[in-house]
Formats: C-alpha cells, sequence, structure tokens
C-alpha cells in the first residue's frame, strides 16, 4: 500500500466520522422541531381559574360555560389552535382566556422570554425558536408572562387570582412555560373564539418571515373580521 497508505485511510475515516457527526446533529435538530409546544388552554372567571389538560372540552358547571379547543395543522411549521367559550347561562360573563404553552420532552438548554417590541412569546430549545402568538377579535395578546414549569398551574402565575392578573416575569432559563392572556365579554348564550398558534424554524427571521406569510392568507387564516 505504501507509506501513504495508512495516511489516506486515517483521512477517510476521520473524515467519515465527521460527516456522521454532522448527520446526527442535523437529525438531532430535525427531530427536536418536530416536537411541538403543547398548547394547554384556560380559563378565568369570577377569581377563579381552569384549565383544560389533555381533553378537547371542559364544562364549568357552576359558571354555565363550556370550553371546547379544535388544532389544526395549516403548515409543517405551524401549528394552529381556536379556543371556543360558550357560555349557557343566562347572565353576561366577563372572562380571560389563558393560552399556556410548555415544551413537552426538554432536551438540552431552554430559555424562554416574552419580546415586548414584537408582542410575542420565543421558547428557544433544541437549537430551534418556536414563536407563540394569538388573536382575538383583531387584538393581539394582551398580558403575558413566563413562568418555571412547577409554577404553571400554581397561584404564582398571578399578581391578583381574585381581579384576573397575570404576575409578569418576561425571562425564564430552563423549564418553563409561557402564558398569555385575552379579555372576552360574552353575552348570554352566545360563543365567542380566540386563536393561538406556534411557528417553529432554526432562527427568529425564519419564524417571523412564516407568520408574515400566514397572517396574508385568509384562507389558511380563518379570523373573523
Amino acid at each position: 500500500m505504501g507509506k501513504e497508505g495508512p495516511n489516506i485511510i486515517k483521512k477517510v475515516v476521520t473524515e467519515m466520522n465527521l460527516a456522521e457527526q454532522k448527520n446526527n446533529k442535523n437529525s438531532f435538530v430535525q427531530n427536536a422541531s418536530m416536537e411541538q409546544l403543547q398548547l394547554i388552554p384556560g380559563i378565568w372567571v369570577n377569581g377563579h381559574c381552569f384549565w383544560m389538560q389533555n381533553q378537547a372540552e371542559k364544562v364549568i358547571y357552576e359558571e354555565g360555560l363550556v370550553m371546547k379547543v379544535k388544532q389544526e395543522q395549516l403548515h409543517s411549521r405551524i401549528r394552529f389552535s381556536t379556543v371556543y367559550v360558550s357560555n349557557y347561562s343566562n347572565q353576561k360573563k366577563e372572562v380571560r382566556i389563558l393560552a399556556m404553552h410548555q415544551y413537552p420532552n426538554p432536551l438540552g438548554e431552554q430559555l424562554t422570554f416574552v419580546s415586548p417590541t414584537d408582542n410575542r412569546i420565543f421558547h428557544l430549545a433544541n437549537k430551534a425558536v418556536y414563536m407563540v402568538n394569538g388573536q382575538y377579535n383583531g387584538i393581539g395578546m394582551r398580558d403575558s408572562t413566563v413562568m418555571p414549569q412547577w409554577n404553571a398551574f400554581t397561584d404564582q402565575i398571578w399578581s391578583s387570582l381574585k381581579r384576573g392578573t397575570l404576575k409578569y416575569q418576561p425571562m425564564v432559563k430552563g423549564l418553563a412555560a409561557s402564558i398569555f392572556m385575552e379579555y372576552l365579554t360574552i353575552e348570554s348564550h352566545e360563543t365567542k373564539k380566540m386563536n393561538t398558534w406556534t411557528i417553529w424554524g432554526m432562527n427568529k427571521n425564519e419564524v417571523q418571515s412564516i407568520e408574515k406569510a400566514l397572517l396574508k392568507n385568509t384562507l389558511a387564516f380563518p379570523f373573523e373580521k
């Protein structure tokens, strides 16, 4: 084989190892990116908060309210959800719809923060960027916060549970849940809805470009005007 033989073999093996590492890295990013953020809708009414965990419909008997959630995959990078609230009581209801998002299978480093400039929430995990946004009747997110995941379903998310105001915290490193709220007035025997969506990509510019195209597509984005 000659003196150069072992060096050539060593070089080929090294290149193969580097290529394998690169493929594993790309595969990791791709698989991680497919792990979409989990949406957990909730509702605040008359000083009480109720969450829809692992269910598509929730009846709040004492308030005469019914919550339903419908999720759609409009695009491979977009998860679109509509939360419906129906008031079957004989009284008008002032409610807050909450949208909590958390990462179901945490791997690697995570950073979650509220961007006041963009009025968006960003989850950075597994080398991917997840952007959370929502609207009710053409109005974007009203109140938003980020909490350590272990505080997500406790009173720690509220500055005042009685008034329905969230405790503002702009950033969390590690396991976190983001929460935003919309304010609704629902008349007796009326149904209203709020839309929320998450978009994932490899960087902020990518997710913003996807959202821009989404907002322009009235067929794929059936908001009521």
